[in-house]
């Protein structure tokens, strides 16, 4: 086990407020609900930082991303739209109206602006 110096430092390296980190260095019990950083803080030779250096590597190519439709633009604009016209000033909904309303009178106006 680390001594409550190198506990202390190790804490303070992973950017942990040195008031907390004073007690979490004196308590190590404390550490479990701390997550996988403040364990490697605590403990410096534990075997789960070589997995976790390992897996913080260079990341692959981010996957492309799909396309926005016009139907989707045009639901966007229609959401705005319907929200505002079934919603009251102070942004309740007005009597008798849902968001499943809103959804519903949206997705019929996109559909018509689209045509």
């Amino acid at each position: 086990m680390a001594t409550y110096q190198e506990r202390l430092t190790g804490l303070l390296a992973i950017g942990m407020p040195e008031r907390l980190a004073r007690i979490i260095a004196f308590r190590p019990e404390l550490v479990g609900e701390l997550g996988v950083a403040a364990q490697v803080a605590m403990n410096p030779g534990l075997e789960i930082a070589p997995r976790l250096a390992a897996k913080q590597g260079a990341k692959g190519p981010l996957k492309r991303r799909r396309r926005t439709t016009k139907y989707q633009k045009n639901l966007s604009k229609a959401l705005v739209e319907e929200n505002g016209k079934q919603r009251k000033k102070n942004g309740e909904l007005k009597k008798g109206k849902s968001p499943g309303s809103i959804l519903k009178a949206a997705h019929k106006k996109a559909r018509k602006m689209t045509k």
